[in-house]
């Protein structure tokens, strides 16, 4: 017990070292090449979308770079794009923030809790781990899941995550729970139909996030950056 302690001790340490050296460097200077990267690779909002949503993403990186590719990230975010466009609603990467290699694994609710303090601005926080401990079922992954600081949601996704990982853990962050429509990628039982690729969010699911979006935007809890195009 001691010794997590001090393990998650550390971990809150590196985190905090992380923000005060990525805040000083973004009035300096560009992004690392590898992460600066991922911006620049990644899919924007459709111009056409009425509402345009900014995802500040948190990167470990490793002695060998980034722990995801750009193209990994730009598969998530055109997934997310993707299941969103019926709403009128697209996501775009604004920030890209480097993060210690020690969160390259998430185990616990308190590692968690640590990364919510990273959180902040009127976008959609998205850490990245390499493996993500289910905390509900011991010795289990999860590819993703949407944690909570406050009033305030964050993501937290695995790259050995599916490809509609993000867009499932942003339908949560827009109010969804777990789905019985099969259909629906808010929906985690095994099932032969529909194939994988036929399956988006339910009319209905988009019905309730609908109100829940524009709140948010109303409320300034998050921006919309389609009015500033």
């Amino acid at each position: 017990m001691l010794d997590r302690a001090r393990r998650l001790g550390g971990v809150r340490a590196e985190l905090a070292a992380v923000v005060v050296v990525a805040s000083m460097a973004s009035a300096a200077e560009d992004p690392p090449p590898t992460l600066a990267a991922v911006i620049a690779t990644a899919p924007t909002c459709d111009a056409a979308r009425a509402t345009c949503l900014g995802i500040a993403l948190h990167v470990p990186v490793t002695d060998q770079g980034p722990i995801a590719t750009a193209e990994w990230v730009a598969r998530q975010l055109a997934e997310a794009n993707r299941h969103f466009a019926p709403l009128d609603v697209g996501f775009q990467i604004v920030a890209v923030t480097p993060l210690p290699e020690s969160v390259a694994r998430v185990e616990d609710r308190e590692e968690r809790d640590a990364l919510g303090k990273q959180i902040g601005g009127t976008v959609v926080d998205v850490f990245l781990t390499g493996h993500l401990d289910d905390i509900d079922r011991a010795g289990e992954m999860a590819y993703g899941v949407t944690w909570r600081k406050g009033d305030k949601k964050f993501v937290i996704v695995s790259t050995q995550a599916w490809e509609r990982t993000l867009a499932h853990e942003l339908g949560h962050v827009f109010g969804l729970p777990h789905s019985k429509y099969a259909i629906s990628i808010m929906n985690k039982t095994p099932r032969d139909a529909p194939a994988v690729e036929e399956r988006t969010f339910h009319a209905d699911e988009l019905a309730k996030m609908k109100p829940r979006v524009r709140q948010l935007v109303r409320a300034r809890v998050l921006a919309n950056l389609a009015v500033k195009r």
